[in-house]
């Protein structure tokens, strides 16, 4: 055996106890955990119950309905009845003027000049006193009732019923029903 072959098996053999030891599991002495069961997590420097505690509160400030699809602090409408209002001129593009709050505040614009998306209102003007309400198309009322519901998907399709994760529909629906035409 060559001189480069026993180093190379030395090399090999140094390298291969490096690496078992890297996995070896550490000492109690040097560890700074304690080993105990746990059950759920909890952040280092927390009690269980001072995690608890925040944990409740978060709850309470967060609400419900977190999966819900759709606009939350306002007030929407389709957009085909937006695009049918601007097709005839009863709305335009707006645009939240720069400082709108300071020029509110001054009296210099009124607060209905302000994109509804952004005061969190209603694009109606409902949510303001004294401002001049918009007319309701027939399909801001469609949209009101529920009829966005049917035009919004998680799907990764893009709409439709999604995928069946359940396993709930046979395969046939599933063919006709997440790719039209798919038969």
């Amino acid at each position: 055996m060559s001189l480069v072959n026993i180093y190379r098996l030395t090399l090999c053999a140094i390298l291969s106890i490096g690496m078992a030891t890297a996995f070896a599991p550490l000492s109690t002495s040097t560890s700074r955990h304690s080993i105990a069961a746990l059950n759920a997590y909890v952040p280092d420097g927390l009690s269980p119950q001072e995690y608890a505690k925040i944990k409740a509160n978060d709850k309470k400030k967060i609400g419900k309905d977190l999966g819900r699809l759709g606009p939350k602090g306002f007030k929407s409408r389709s957009l085909e009845a937006w695009q049918m209002a601007f097709e005839r001129g009863e709305t335009s593009h707006t645009f939240a003027p720069i400082g709108y709050r300071e020029k509110v505040k001054n009296g210099t614009i009124k607060k209905e000049e302000v994109p509804y998306m952004v005061r969190g209102g209603s694009w109606d003007n409902s949510d303001l006193k004294g401002a001049k309400r918009l007319r309701w198309l027939k399909k801001d009322k469609e949209y009101a009732t529920g009829g966005y519901k049917k035009e919004q998907s998680s799907s990764i399709i893009g709409s439709g019923p999604g995928i069946d994760w359940a396993g709930k529909r046979s395969r046939e629906e599933n063919r006709s029903k997440i790719v039209p035409g798919f038969n």
